[in-house]
C-alpha cells in the first residue's frame, strides 16, 4: 500500500478499546497463559458472543502497557473486507503506535511497498514490546485479507505479539503456528469462570444477597458463561428469576440469555425499555442520532446512564460520543420489538438513514435505509456516495451495497448503474454483470454514456469483436474531462490500445496508452493505470523487446499500490511479469511473483493476461522436474475457464497440453488430445488481426508444431513461411522468433540441414539480444542437437568473426539452461542481468555487505545502532526481495545481480 496516504475514510471510533468497567473481574489466570517468555506469535480469543473476549483482551492491553508494552487496539467490521479500506485502518493501527526508531527510518521514501512488508517494517522499529489487539476478526472474510495477515504473520519481528478476538476461528495460517509453539488459542471453556470467580462477581453485588445456594444454582445453570453471569447479577432482583434457582431442570444456554435478557429489560423504568427497544437495531449510538430517531432531547444522559448500570452498553471513544451495544443484548432486544412492534423497527431504521445521511456517514445510511425497505433512499445515498468509492477503489464495498439494491432501483439511475458495472467489471463478476447490460444498454436514450463500461464488459466476457466494436464509437481524444469521466476515457484508451496491438499497430497502441495514462492521472485512478503498463508491456514484448518490456513491468510495480489495488491493476502487472520474467530464466524470481499474487491474478485479470500467467507457471514446474505440479497449475487454469465462462482459456490449456504431450515424446497422445480441442470460434477480426495470447501460441501454432512433430513437414511448411513473412510484416518479432524455430525443426525433419541452420540462426539472431531463452527451449529435446551443432559452429566462426562471440554466449547459456552446458564458463548468466523483485533500500544493502563479510545479527544491530529485531527484519526483506530462503543463498544471488562485488 501507499505508506504515505490514507483512504478517505478512517473510522477512528473502531481505534477505541472497551474501557475498565467497575466490578469486572480480573482473568489473571488466563492473562499468565498469554504472557509466557518468550512471547508469543499470536495469541487467539476464539468463542461465541457473551463470553468476555473484549474484556480480556482490554485486561491484556493494560497488562502489557503496565510492563512498557507499546499496544494499540483496532476492532474490525464486515465493511473491512474491501482491501482498500483495510488496509487504511492497517495502517491508521500502525501509526497510532508512535514514536517509531529514527534510526531505521532509512529508505521509506522509496514510495509505495507491499502491505505486510510496511507493516513488519514499522513494526521492526520498536526496541520495546508491540501488542496490536484486533477485535470481531471473524467479521473478516475476504481471501485477500486474510492473506496479508499469513504474510505478516511469516515476517513478523519477534518483539511483536497479536491478539485476536474472534467468534471463529480464523483462517491465517494457525495450525503451523500452534504446532511451533508461536501460537496460543483459548476456546470457550478456557473463558468460563471458575466457581471462584463467579463468586467474587456476585460478592461485589452485596445489595443482592446472594446466598450460596443460589449461587451454585447459578454456576450450573451458567456453566460459568459470562453473559448469562451479568444477567443474572442484572436481573435477581426479580422474584421470578431468583425462583428458576431452584428448578431441577436448567434451559438452554440460548433460552437463559432471552430469559434473563427479558427479565433485565422489565426491571427497567418504563422509559428506559422504551429507549432500549428503539435504539437496539443502531449499527452505533450518539446522542444525536438517538434524539434523532426517538424524537427525545435527553439521549447523551440515558446512554451514559445505561453504561455505568452495565446494560450491555460501551462507550466507542474518550469523549462519550459513540456507544455500542453488546451483540447478545442489542440481537434480543431487537428480536423482541421486531415480534412485539415491527413498524417501529421500520421507522427506526428510516430515521437512521435519514441522520446519517445528512451527516454524511454514508456506510450507516445505506445499511438503515435497505434495512427499512427504503430503497430508493438507499439508491440515492448510492448515488451520492459512488463517485468516492470508485475513486478510492473501494469496488468490494461498492458490490456488497448493490447486491443489496433491487434491480430495478438501479435501473432507474442510469449513471449509478455504469458505476456499479465499472466496480463489477473490475471484480469480474460476469454473471452480476448481465442483468445490468439492459440498463445500460438504453442509459444513451437517458443522456448517460455506458458506452465504455459496456466495451470492457464485453471484454470480460471475452467478447473481444463486440468490445472492439463498442470502443470504436467512443470520442476519446481532444477532451479535458475531469473525475469520473476522465477514469473513463482511459479505460477507453487502454482499450483502444489493445486494439491497436492486435492490429498490428504498435505505433498507435503506444500513443494511445499514454493517452490513457494521462487520462488516468487527471481521473486520480491510478488503480486502473496498471493495465496501460500491463497492455504496453506485452506489446513491447511481442515486438521482441524483452528488456524494456521487464524494465517497464518493473517500474510500474513499483509505482502500484500493490496490496490496496492488487486486485485490480497490478494483478495484470503481476501476472504479465511472470510471464516476462519466464522467458528470460529468471525461473526463482517468476515463481515467487506468481506465488506473491496467485489470489489476485485468479481473481481480477482478463483472460489473456491470466493465460500467458498460467501457461508460464505450469512451464517453470515442468522445467524444474515437477510434471504434476505443471499439470495441477493447468487443471486450476481449466477451473477459472469453466468458471468465468471462457472457452477461449479452455483451448489455450488443451493446446499447452498438447505440447507438454509432444515434448514428452507422447505423439499418439498429443494427436488424440488435439483432435478433443473443440473447432476455435469464429472471430470477426480483419485479416492478420491477432490477439496476444494467440501470438504468442495459440491455435495456429499448435496446429503447426503437431504437423512439424508428425513429421508432415510437406503441409507445414508452406503455412510456416506464410506464416513467417505475415510476422516480419508486422513486426511480430515475438512469434517470429517462435515460428523460425518450428521451421527449422521442419526443415531438419525433412533433412534439409543447412536450410534448417539458417532458420536457426536466423531465430538465435532475433533471441540473442533479448535473452530470449525458454521462448527457444519451450520447443523442448529435438532442438538440443541443433543447439549443440550451433554452439560448436559459432566456436569455430568466432575465432574470424567476434561479433559472434555474443550469439556464442547466448548458445551456452541457453544448453545450460537445458542442462546440457557445453561450457560451464560461459553458461552462466551475465552479471547484472538479473534484478532484484524490489529494489534494495540503503540499509538493506549496507546489511547485505556485512552479511557477505560473515558479521553476526547482533554485532550489525551494534554497528549501525539499530535493534537486533530490526536487523532480523531486514534480513527477512532482502531474502523476500532477492527470492532465496537462506544468507548463503542471498550472497549467491547478489553477487550475480552485481549488488555485490
Amino acid at each position: 500500500m501507499d505508506a504515505n496516504a490514507h483512504p478517505s475514510e478512517v473510522f477512528t471510533h473502531k481505534f477505541f478499546a472497551p474501557p475498565a468497567y467497575p466490578g469486572v473481574i480480573q482473568r489473571d489466570h488466563l492473562l499468565e497463559r498469554m504472557f509466557r517468555s518468550p512471547p508469543y506469535a499470536v495469541v487467539v480469543v476464539q468463542a461465541p458472543a457473551g463470553h468476555g473476549k473484549s474484556t480480556l483482551l482490554q485486561q491484556a492491553k493494560t497488562a502489557g502497557e503496565s510492563h512498557a508494552a507499546t499496544g494499540a487496539w483496532l476492532s474490525f467490521d464486515e465493511a473491512d473486507n474491501d482491501m482498500r479500506r483495510f488496509s487504511g485502518h492497517l495502517q491508521a493501527l500502525i501509526e497510532s503506535l508512535g514514536r517509531q526508531d529514527v534510526a531505521s527510518d532509512e529508505g521509506d521514501s522509496s514510495g509505495r511497498r507491499r502491505l505486510a512488508d510496511w507493516a513488519a517494517s514499522r513494526l521492526a522499529r520498536f526496541d520495546t514490546p508491540v501488542h496490536l489487539f484486533l477485535d470481531e476478526f471473524q467479521t473478516l472474510s475476504h481471501r485477500n485479507v486474510l492473506a496479508v495477515f499469513r504474510e505478516l504473520l511469516d515476517r513478523l519481528p519477534d518483539n511483536v505479539t497479536v491478539f485476536i478476538g474472534s467468534r471463529a476461528l480464523p483462517e491465517i495460517g494457525l495450525a503451523r503456528l500452534v504446532v511451533n509453539n508461536q501460537a496460543l488459542v483459548l476456546r470457550a471453556d478456557d473463558l468460563r469462570f471458575s466457581p471462584s470467580e463467579a463468586e467474587q462477581f456476585f460478592h461485589q453485588a452485596q445489595d443482592l444477597g446472594v446466598n450460596r445456594q443460589e449461587l451454585d444454582a447459578i454456576y450450573r445453570q451458567t456453566e460459568g458463561w459470562p453473559a448469562a453471569l451479568q444477567l443474572f447479577r442484572l436481573s435477581l432482583s426479580s422474584p421470578s428469576v431468583r425462583r428458576t434457582l431452584n428448578e431441577a431442570v436448567a434451559p438452554k444456554p440460548r433460552e437463559l440469555a432471552e430469559y434473563l435478557a427479558d427479565n433485565v429489560l422489565t426491571l427497567q423504568p418504563p422509559r428506559i425499555q422504551q429507549f432500549l427497544r428503539q435504539t437496539s437495531v443502531l449499527t452505533r449510538l450518539s446522542a444525536g442520532l438517538c434524539d434523532h430517531v426517538t424524537g427525545w432531547q435527553d439521549s447523551q444522559s440515558i446512554l451514559l446512564f445505561l453504561e455505568r448500570s452495565g446494560l450491555f452498553l460501551r462507550c466507542l471513544d474518550s469523549d462519550l460520543s459513540w456507544f455500542k451495544y453488546h451483540t447478545l443484548f442489542s440481537s434480543f432486544l431487537a428480536e423482541q420489538t421486531r415480534i412485539e412492534e415491527p413498524e417501529l423497527l421500520e421507522t427506526v431504521h428510516h430515521r437512521a438513514a435519514d441522520w446519517f445521511h445528512r451527516h454524511g456517514m454514508h456506510e450507516d445510511a445505506v445499511h438503515h435505509a435497505i434495512a427499512a425497505r427504503d430503497y430508493a433512499l438507499a439508491g440515492d445515498i448510492m448515488s451520492t456516495w459512488i463517485d468516492r468509492l470508485i475513486a478510492d477503489a473501494n469496488l468490494a464495498t461498492v458490490e456488497r451495497w448493490s447486491d443489496a439494491l433491487p434491480l430495478d432501483e438501479i435501473a432507474r439511475r442510469p449513471a449509478l448503474a455504469v458505476k456499479i458495472a465499472w466496480a463489477l467489471v473490475f471484480l469480474r463478476r460476469h454473471h452480476k454483470l448481465r442483468p445490468l447490460m439492459p440498463t445500460l444498454e438504453a442509459a444513451t436514450s437517458q443522456g448517460v454514456d455506458a458506452s465504455v463500461v459496456r466495451s470492457m464488459l464485453a471484454m470480460v466476457v471475452d467478447d473481444v469483436p463486440l468490445a472492439f466494436d463498442i470502443v470504436q464509437s467512443v470520442e476519446i481524444r481532444d477532451a479535458k474531462p475531469e473525475g469520473f469521466r476522465a477514469f473513463e476515457l482511459g479505460a477507453a484508451a487502454n482499450l483502444v490500445g489493445y486494439r491497436s496491438m492486435a492490429a498490428g499497430d504498435f505505433d498507435a497502441e503506444r500513443d494511445m496508452l499514454q493517452l490513457a495514462q494521462a487520462y488516468n492521472r487527471r481521473g486520480d485512478a491510478a488503480f486502473s493505470g496498471g493495465y496501460s503498463v500491463a497492455v504496453h508491456g506485452i506489446s513491447l514484448l511481442m515486438q521482441g523487446r524483452l528488456i524494456d518490456a521487464l524494465a517497464l513491468y518493473r517500474t510500474g510495480l513499483s509505482e502500484q499500490q500493490l496490496d490496496l489495488d492488487k486486485s485490480f491493476a497490478a494483478a495484470s502487472l503481476a501476472a504479465c511479469y511472470v510471464h516476462a520474467l519466464y522467458e528470460c530464466d529468471e525461473l526463482d524470481l517468476a515463481e515467487s511473483m506468481f506465488l506473491q499474487f496467485h489470489d489476485v491474478i485468479a481473481d481480477a485479470v482478463l483472460l489473456d493476461f491470466l493465460a500467458l500467467c498460467y501457461v508460464a507457471m505450469s512451464r517453470i514446474q515442468d522445467a524444474r522436474g515437477r510434471g504434476n505440479r505443471a499439470d495441477e497449475v493447468l487443471s486450476e487454469a481449466e477451473q477459472l475457464a469453466h468458471s468465468a465462462g471462457w472457452p477461449r482459456l479452455l483451448r489455450i490449456v488443451a493446446w499447452e497440453r498438447v505440447r507438454r504431450a509432444l515434448l514428452s515424446g507422447e505423439s499418439e497422445r498429443a494427436q488424440a488430445l488435439a483432435s478433443r480441442i473443440p473447432k476455435q470460434p469464429e472471430f470477426s477480426l480483419p485479416d492478420g488481426w491477432m490477439i496476444f495470447s494467440e501470438a504468442v501460441d495459440g491455435d495456429t501454432i499448435g496446429h503447426l508444431r503437431l504437423a512439424v512433430h508428425a513429421g508432415q513437414t510437406e503441409l507445414a511448411l508452406p503455412k510456416l513461411a506464410d506464416e513467417i513473412a505475415l510476422a516480419h510484416k508486422q513486426r511480430r518479432q515475438y512469434r517470429l522468433i517462435k515460428l523460425l524455430l518450428l521451421e527449422a525443426l521442419a526443415l531438419q525433419r525433412r533433412g534439409s540441414d543447412n536450410t534448417a541452420r539458417r532458420s536457426l540462426r536466423r531465430a538465435l539472431q532475433l533471441a540473442a539480444p533479448e535473452n530470449f531463452v525458454r521462448l527457444v527451449l519451450d520447443e523442448g529435446a529435438t532442438l538440443l542437437p541443433m543447439l549443440k551443432e550451433e554452439h560448436a559452429a559459432l566456436s569455430r566462426e568466432a575465432v574470424d568473426d567476434p561479433l559472434l562471440q555474443p550469439l556464442q554466449e547466448f548458445v551456452s547459456r541457453l544448453l545450460a539452461a537445458a542442462g546440457h552446458a557445453a561450457d560451464p564458463a560461459r553458461a552462466a548468466p551475465a552479471i547484472g542481468s538479473f534484478q532484484p523483485l524490489e529494489p534494495l533500500t540503503d540499509r538493506e544493502k549496507e546489511i547485505l555487505v556485512y552479511l557477505a563479510n560473515g558479521v553476526s545479527d547482533k554485532e550489525m544491530a551494534r554497528r549501525i545502532f539499530v535493534s537486533e529485531n530490526t536487523v532480523k527484519f531486514h534480513l527477512k526483506n532482502i531474502y523476500s526481495k532477492l527470492a532465496v530462503s537462506s544468507r548463503l543463498q542471498a550472497i549467491n544471488a547478489a553477487r550475480q545481480m552485481a549488488l555485490l562485488r
